[in-house]
């Protein structure tokens, strides 16, 4: 039998569409994300809507007046609305904001203003800059357009530009149409919707959005999760929002720990960890099926199998989004010398580690217990590519044999002493550091310096000093140098980028001494600069530059291949020797 349509299509004009929203008529479900958009997507928003391109279809929920689960975005907060927008809020905000001058808060939980500006002469949108600001070509923010009166707005502009550039000569009339082609947006520009109809409940509309939206983009498993969290969890999805923004909140003044690293987690990553602390599953499908009240087991869905997973979820989630737990991880982090999160290429490693810490916890474990394994899980994860390929696969593996041990700390180490065998120091990682591209093995090396605590070549300056986001150091004084300068290996030795910029090649140095040292080879510059230093840094480096830097004995002498093969096997060494400190 043929089913009823349960939707249908609406055209809006744009400033019907304004004015329901700022009347409340139309109103955001409590499933929708923040405005996160970027200042210039909304320019090019804008830019669309100028040039008669298509925005994308929006799609309503027709709902019933007892229906309150709505958050208005308009002045009108008391009208009960006859809709709700499923698809398209990042979108009609953005209209909404410009077009009447909204604040909007953006993803830092801050109130801002989004100014676009537009150029009536070359008929072209921009960001509003302090340039555009006080360029009398340019209309610097459009808001001014729509919310005042079209004629006295363009005599204005018109004076203020005469004015102000007196030598410029243009056409009044094509500026005065061009800026009433923007005016009559309002009216001339239509918007597509799909509307849903009020008979349709939550999950099923949920359904609807990620069908829709599957056709056009991959959805993660995510998406479907916090779909479910809306309807059965509301308050939850805020809870994932606030610890986001409480751990890398900085401190008033000065540094915290809640911005140790820099690392900001996001929605996603915390569910990851949720989903693997909760039901010790890898496979956000499975969590999704098991949120929806599926024993996995006999494939049976009910309410009551929803309602105590759903349960045991709030649970999970209580503890990952516990900041007392989550500064307790980052600082058994931060001590494996990964102290910035641009260190860390892997944001899998580091949340699979955040739940594996947690559930060592669960088992009775203590902080102090848990940290050296810990944190050589999380290296060993960042320098095999653990959680690169397949990661899903990967975890859920890792977690459903996990279900048969009593000891993670046995078990973690099992795994590691399997994987980090002699082959690997000394096969497989001088070859992955055989690249000219920055890759985890490179910055394991890194944190393996910083953990030494070495000072940057030539200099008394720390490595985590000038890498640690809490160290209020000049950037600019220490910077990457080329053991062998690049210009030496290009014009005297015919060498190619990829060569030149080996992992092997590269070594932290003062700036200034970098300057000094220019394209000289090694063997001109090596003793001039040491003669420079400071006595205590001379004796140092020249006792220690094997030891401290993994450079090869007499390296300046060398043939620049064999040097490459010789430093790689030493900083190979050196990531193991630090790994197996920690």
């Amino acid at each position: 039998m043929k089913k009823e349509t349960v939707f249908n299509i609406t055209h809006y004009q744009l400033n019907h569409l304004i004015t329901n929203i700022d009347t409340g008529e139309i109103a955001l479900p409590d499933l929708q994300r923040p405005f996160v958009w970027d200042n210039g997507k909304v320019r090019d928003l804008f830019d669309s809507l100028y040039k008669g391109l298509p925005i994308g279809m929006l799609i309503l929920w027709k709902i019933n007046e007892n229906n309150n689960e709505f958050k208005p975005i308009g002045l009108n907060k008391k009208t009960t609305p006859s809709k709700l927008i499923i698809d398209g809020q990042q979108r009609l905000t953005a209209l909404y904001a410009v077009i009447t001058g909204s604040k909007i808060i953006d993803k830092d939980y801050k109130h801002k203003q989004i100014k676009i500006a537009y150029n009536p002469f070359e008929e072209v949108f921009e960001v509003q800059n302090v340039s555009i600001e006080n360029d009398p070509l340019w209309i610097s923010n459009i808001t001014d357009i729509f919310k005042g009166n079209l004629f006295s707005f363009v005599n204005g502009f018109i004076d203020n530009l005469k004015e102000k550039r007196p030598d410029f000569e243009f056409d009044e009339g094509k500026v005065q149409d061009n800026i009433s082609s923007l005016k009559t947006l309002e009216t001339s520009y239509q918007i597509s919707a799909i509307e849903l109809a009020s008979s349709l409940d939550p999950e099923e509309v949920s359904e609807i959005f990620v069908r829709i939206n599957s056709a056009g983009k991959a959805l993660n498993q995510s998406d479907f999760i916090f779909t479910l969290m809306s309807l059965y969890w509301p308050e939850g999805k805020d809870e994932f929002e606030n610890f986001s923004y409480e751990a890398k909140k900085p401190a008033e003044i000065g540094n915290s720990s809640f911005n140790v690293i820099n690392e900001q987690p996001t929605n996603e990553n915390l569910l990851r960890s949720t989903i693997s602390y909760s039901f010790l599953r890898g496979r956000l499908r499975y969590a999704y099926l098991i949120l929806k009240g599926r024993d996995l087991e006999n494939k049976i869905t009910t309410e009551d199998e929803r309602v105590k997973n759903f349960n045991i979820l709030k649970e999970g989630a209580g503890k990952v989004l516990d900041l007392v737990n989550w500064h307790q991880f980052i600082s058994i982090i931060q001590a494996t010398g990964f102290v910035n999160e641009k260190m860390i290429g892997s944001k899998n490693a580091l949340y699979q580690t955040y739940a594996l810490y947690l559930l060592g916890l669960k088992y009775g474990l203590k902080h102090n217990e848990l940290k050296s394994t810990i944190a050589r899980w999380f290296v060993f994860g960042i320098l095999t590519h653990r959680y690169t390929s397949s990661p899903e696969s990967i975890i859920e593996l890792e977690l459903s044999n996990f279900r048969e041990q009593d000891n993670i700390i046995e078990y973690l180490e099992g795994i590691m002493a399997s994987e980090l065998t002699n082959d690997f120091w000394e096969v497989t990682l001088p070859q992955r550091l055989k690249s000219s591209r920055s890759n985890p093995a490179e910055s394991t090396y890194i944190a393996s310096k910083i953990f030494e605590d070495n000072n940057v070549l030539f200099s008394e300056i720390k490595l985590k000093d000038y890498l640690s986001p809490l160290i209020n150091s000049p950037k600019k004084q220490v910077e990457k140098h080329h053991i062998f300068p690049k210009n030496y290996l290009k014009k005297d030795m015919k060498l190619k980028q990829v060569d030149f910029n080996q992992i092997a090649n590269m070594i932290y140095i003062d700036y200034h001494i970098n300057i000094r040292i220019s394209d000289m080879p090694p063997h001109e510059y090596w003793g001039i600069v040491l003669d420079e230093c400071s006595e205590s840094t001379r004796d140092f480096v020249s006792n220690n530059y094997t030891a401290a830097y993994d450079l090869p004995q007499e390296f300046w002498n060398m043939d620049y291949f064999d040097f490459l093969n010789q430093r790689r096997k030493l900083m190979a060494n050196s990531i193991k020797r630090y790994y197996e400190k920690l």
